[in-house]
Parts: structure tokens; sequence; C-alpha cells
């Protein structure tokens, strides 16, 4: 019998496989989800199409990011979420275990904990043991410096993932105030690997690093350590550092060659680690392009240290569509319920007012720059084009990548 996570929704279920692959079926599966032993008993009610109406959302989110605390001992240059100092009222050991309680009730399937800097909460490592003893998929997303023997003996294997952030080789010390260096990371990972605890590094890309990511990718490439990328928006703190970190058109071609490495690597690893919050991810991005809407708010969430709710990470650095607090209204009711404005956008708004005689307006492209959040960012307006000079040239030249790569394959 295999072991299918699975929710229900409007349309049917969605169903999570061991490989972490995810797919849509009507409500005739039902009977077999718990007792099918081969992948092909459900080929016969797969979903071609799913119907999206006006408010579209999953009944339960793909991933819910957590912010344990926004304390960290760090000053990054470039934090989204201005970390430093903890927010007024950060939520108590038992108001995030009945938060985590109401997610997995609600059917969220997987949980990010954040921060800040998570392991500077005393309880966090109670958090986490709890989080695991729900059966959560869960990453945890760390600077490394608390990062000990002791902390990693009481680390949950099972379906936990430890994240660390790293900036490149030289540069990583310059963008983390000079408080961290590459060389301590080495040690974190290499005593996670010693220790056998599932590990991956995730790098923000801007015009500091950009230069050393090749040779950053080679290294987690050489020791096998999965690697994930994000590129810079002028949020939080980096909005006072745009100078260091903005990337320019010139900087695009270097992004699309370090984006096709990580493609090739990440193909050959994502058949070995079974479902994990970045194939979660990758399928927000799919339904995303699928319904042609945001998937912030509509398969993913934030849930701020102080208990305050927003559609995603972005919108909690803006502070912009906020849903509530769940201190005042669960997050399984703020999630039915809030939202309101965020969902009542689409790609067409867009469209209509901005991306009609854009080239990347097409199919050929996946353009995900329709963002309320961003276009208030760099417009001072809710629709507007979320992309700068430089995502527009990436996007070009990643999907060139992309169709050189699947017509070499084929």
């Amino acid at each position: 019998m295999l072991k299918l996570r699975y929710s229900k929704e409007d349309f049917g279920y969605l169903v999570v496989f061991p490989d972490g692959t995810i797919h849509l079926y009507s409500d005739d599966v039902a009977p077999l989800l718990d007792t099918t032993t081969e992948l092909d008993d459900l080929k016969p009610m797969l979903l071609k199409q799913i119907p999206v109406g006006p408010n579209f959302h999953l009944k339960s989110p793909l991933i819910v990011w957590l912010e344990a605390t926004r304390k960290c001992n760090l000053q990054c240059s470039h934090c989204y979420i201005d970390a430093g100092r903890p927010r007024k009222n950060e939520m108590s050991f038992d108001e995030i275990t009945t938060a985590l309680d109401d997610l997995k009730a609600l059917g969220t399937h997987s949980v990010v904990f954040a921060g800040g800097e998570p392991y500077l909460r005393k309880d966090f490592p109670d958090i986490l043991e709890y989080a695991a003893s729900l059966d959560f998929i869960l990453a945890v997303v760390t600077n490394g410096s608390y990062i000990t023997r002791e902390v990693l003996a009481r680390f949950p294997k099972e379906n936990c993932r430890l994240t660390l952030s790293v900036d490149g080789i030289k540069a990583h010390n310059t963008i983390r105030g000079g408080q961290s260096t590459f060389e301590l990371m080495e040690e974190k990972l290499s005593l996670m690997k010693e220790m056998g605890i599932p590990h991956s590094v995730s790098t923000l890309i801007s015009k500091a690093n950009i230069h050393e990511l090749p040779e950053l990718l080679d290294w987690c490439i050489e020791r096998d350590i999965v690697f994930r990328t994000v590129a810079f928006n002028p949020i939080g703190r980096g909005i006072l550092n745009t100078e260091v970190h903005n990337l320019d058109k010139s900087d695009a071609a270097a992004s699309a060659a370090v984006f096709w490495m990580q493609k090739v690597f990440e193909s050959k690893k994502n058949k070995d680690i079974g479902p994990c919050v970045s194939k979660f991810f990758e399928y927000a991005l799919n339904l995303m392009y699928m319904t042609r809407r945001e998937h912030c708010s509509r398969s993913i969430a934030y849930i701020a240290a102080d208990g305050e709710v927003y559609p995603c990470v972005s919108s909690a650095a803006t502070q912009t569509f906020g849903a509530g607090n769940i201190r005042n209204t669960k997050f399984s009711t703020l999630w039915k319920q809030s939202f309101k404005e965020m969902r009542s956008i689409t790609w067409d708004h867009f469209i209509k007012e901005d991306c009609h005689g854009c080239s990347y307006n097409q199919n050929d492209y996946f353009c995900a720059n329709r963002c309320p959040v961003m276009s208030l960012v760099l417009n001072g307006k809710l629709i507007g084009c979320g992309a700068t000079e430089f995502s527009r040239e990436d996007l070009r030249l990643r999907t060139e990548r992309l169709r050189a790569g699947t017509a070499h394959v084929c």
C-alpha cells in the first residue's frame, strides 16, 4: 500500500505521491487513496482541467511560512524582513503549537520555519519536534550560527530539512555584515552530513554575489547538497542597499547559466529526496500558470511571529494585504474568509492594464511578475509590471535554456 498525502478540494483531490510529485483527481479517486498499491490505478481519475472561479484558492495551503521570531544575531544587507529585533509581543510556545494544530486540521501540507533566526528561540527545538509529530513536510531556514551537535541531535530527520542560508564565498561575509564566513558554513554543513541531517543551501542572487555563484554551486554539486536560489527584490532591509544588490540586464546571462546548472542538478536530486517544500513550491507555481492567478493567498501564506497573517513573504515584508491575526481569528477561518483583495486580482487585470503589449505575455513564457506586491514596490500601484529589466532579460534567457535543454534531452 502506498502512503499518499492528499487534501479534499472543491474540484476533487490534490494528491502528493511518495516521490513528491503532485496531481489533481476527481472525487472518484477517494476509495483508492488509502488502499492503492499501484499509481496506474489512479490514472482514470486524473483531472485535465479544474473550475477556476473569481475567488479560487485551495482549501488547504500547500505551504505556510511560520516566522518563529524576527530576532536575529546578524544584520544581512539584503534581509527581506529587516530582521534583528523581535516583533512586539511575539507568539508563545502554546500559541504556536495551537496554530500548528489548526494548520494540520485544515490540511496544510508543509510548514517552513523562518525568521529572523529560529534557533534564537530557546523553545524552538520543542516547537520543531511538535510540528514533526503532526507529520507536516517541514523545512527550517537558518543562518547556521547556533547549529551545534547538541541542536542537531534533536532535529527530526523524517520529512524535515535544514536549509542553510549561504550568500557566496567571499561575498558571504560581506553581505552578512562581517559576522559570518563561508568557512563557518562549510563546518556546519559537514556536521549536518556527519549526523545524517537532510540539508540544503539557499542563496539569494544579487549583484554582490552573482559572480561567485557558479563556484558555490559547483561546491554543492561536488558534495551532493541541494541548492536553491531566489533573486533579490528591494524589500525589507534590501531597500536601503539597492546599490549593492540590485541586479541589472547585464547580470541576466550569469543568472541564467546558474539557473541551468541548478536545473540539471535538481533533476537528478529530485528523484531521491521525496516530498519536500521546494516541490510544493514548484507546484504552487504550476497552479499559478494553470489558473492565471497569483499563488500567494491561493496556495501559500505567511504567519508572522506576532500572529499577523499575510499572503506571502513579500506581503509580510511590505505589510500589505494583511488578512488578520491568528490571536483573534484562527488561521483556518482567515484562509477561508480573508485575502479577498488579493484573490480578486487575476492575470487578466494585468494584461488589460499593463501587459497587453509585452513580448513575454504569451504562452511561450511563464512570467510570474504579475504580482500586486511587487507592482506596489516598483510602481506605487496594484496593477502594473512587477518585473525589472533584469528579470525580463533573465526570463528570456532562462526560457531559451529550458527549450534548448529539453530539445537536447529529447
